[in-house]
């Protein structure tokens, strides 16, 4: 028997937001046709998720830096929901959870199976007297990470594991929650203090940031009805999103350190993903001397797995379901999840649309989808683009015979930075963009329903796609690392 520390779920302003957005998203899933308002991404991806919300990974992204393109970024975003900074902030902020083990992983072989882990842990210094209670930021403005003012901080150690062996790369500060802008008036400024550079190259931050993902709302119903609203144009597309912020690791490290045999042009094609785990014991033996073990609690790679495959988000969800039995396999393991494999052929929004939308459903088995999810754009594993972009296949020194079934978001290290990028990315043409890693300005809801509909070889689905009359979106990421906003804030 094995106990694991979950943390406690607490009735912050954070866990207000996830409960009034997901009871808003459960009434409309259930009671007709959405007017509007969503959440999107893996932001609700699974009902255990969301109950452990320090460890709930929102979004990864991957993809040729721009600024730097001999290199790699890489980001998770996780705690999504965090309500927009003001002076409150000074009491109840958003830290990582202490001892877990927040990992990015890169699969260069693509055996599933992960050949370079990136590995932060944090802890919490609290520098505030036992008595009398004081928050946790100010009175005075800070203005440094070495601030007197900032009297809660986190830091963290970042390792690299290869063949289960970790290596300390750096010990850094974490940038803290935005407590506004009277007590933090230069929120870039600590921001830029957190970033930490790497031996061997790169540089890595923790730090709250605002949420960068471009949801298009009105599509939501798409996945989980077949419909997104009886007139089209009706309502705004006011993504809440745009608002709110999430804690991001970002990562940017030599490509020569994630390639296969340290060789990208050889060998261009790499997966990715991330994982929360937690610590706890094992209780069937005596705990002296006993070192923590480590249980995965949430994992997130290609965008919406959830919705795109099972059509499914919170209220719709089942304890212990598909999705949570997702969050706690490995990639490697996919390819024995008879189910997951099912519905990766035959994906569920497929259906619903067909039936409310009187478009022609694409044939089954979806090889093409499950080309998107578990193998990578390819000539012939049965992607419709026509040729090979992103799958291990391509990897010269890769062993065919052990890739594998295993769903990871995959990039192809020598797709050439665009100038012009396109948000729809692949669908529109860009081959730098999703489903080839995924960039931070690239959308995801519209280009996925068109391949769920059947695109690129088959009818075009975009006039499915609702365009509403305002679309309040968050801002375009920067051009330069770390490429994210600051937090949002309003005081």
């Amino acid at each position: 028997m094995e106990i694991f520390m979950l943390g406690t779920v607490r009735k912050s302003p954070q866990r207000i937001a996830i409960l009034a957005v997901g009871g808003a998203l459960t009434a409309a899933a259930l009671s007709g046709p959405l007017t509007g308002s969503s959440t999107a991404g893996g932001h609700v991806d699974a009902p255990s998720s969301v109950k452990d919300t320090a460890a709930d990974l929102t979004d990864v992204y991957a993809f040729t830096s721009p600024d730097n393109t001999d290199t790699v970024t890489l980001v998770a975003n996780v705690r999504p929901f965090q309500v927009p900074a003001t002076a409150a902030n000074a009491v109840v902020d958003f830290p990582f959870a202490d001892g877990a083990r927040y990992e990015i992983h890169t699969d260069a072989d693509g055996d599933g199976t992960a050949d370079t882990t990136y590995r932060w842990t944090f802890r919490t210094k609290d520098d505030r007297p036992a008595f009398p209670p004081l928050p946790k930021v100010g009175p005075l403005p800070v203005t440094s990470l070495s601030s007197s003012s900032l009297r809660v901080r986190q830091t963290y150690t970042l390792e690299r594991v290869r063949a289960g062996k970790a290596e300390k790369l750096v010990d850094g500060t974490a940038a803290p929650t935005h407590a506004g802008r009277v007590l933090m008036p230069d929120y870039g400024k600590l921001r830029d203090q957190a970033v930490e550079k790497l031996p061997g190259g790169g540089q890595t931050l923790a730090s709250q940031a605002a949420d960068a993902f471009k949801a298009n709302t009105q599509a939501f119903g798409l996945y989980t009805l077949g419909t997104a609203g009886p007139v089209p144009k009706w309502m705004p597309d006011a993504n809440p999103l745009s608002q709110m912020n999430v804690n991001s690791l970002v990562l940017q490290v030599p490509k020569s350190e994630v390639a296969l045999k340290g060789d990208p042009k050889r060998n261009p094609v790499v997966g990715v993903w991330s994982t929360v785990s937690r610590p706890g014991a094992d209780l069937s033996r005596g705990l002296a001397g006993q070192a923590p073990s480590y249980r995965q609690v949430s994992r997130q790679g290609t965008p919406h797995v959830a919705f795109g495959l099972y059509g499914s988000t919170i209220g719709m969800q089942r304890d212990d379901g598909p999705e949570d039995r997702f969050q706690h396999r490995t990639p490697r393991e996919d390819q024995d999840a008879k189910d997951f494999l099912a519905t990766s052929l035959d994906p569920v929004p497929t259906r619903r649309i067909a039936a409310a939308q009187n478009f022609p459903a694409p044939a089954t088995p979806r090889n093409d989808i499950q080309a998107l999810f578990l193998k990578g754009i390819g000539a012939s594993n049965g992607a419709k683009f026509g040729y090979d972009l992103n799958t291990h296949t391509m990897n010269a020194d890769a062993d065919a015979g052990r890739i594998a079934l295993a769903e990871e978001l995959r990039l192809n290290l020598t797709t050439p930075v665009t100038g012009t990028p396109h948000p729809d990315g692949l669908i529109a043409g860009d081959k730098q963009g999703f489903p080839n890693g995924r960039r931070i300005n690239d959308n995801i809801d519209g280009p996925l329903i068109r391949m769920l509909m059947g695109e690129p070889g088959g009818r075009s689905a975009e006039g499915l796609l609702p365009k509403p009359i305002i679309d309040q979106q968050p801002a375009d990421a920067k051009s330069t690392f770390p490429y994210l906003n600051v937090p949002n804030a309003l005081l």
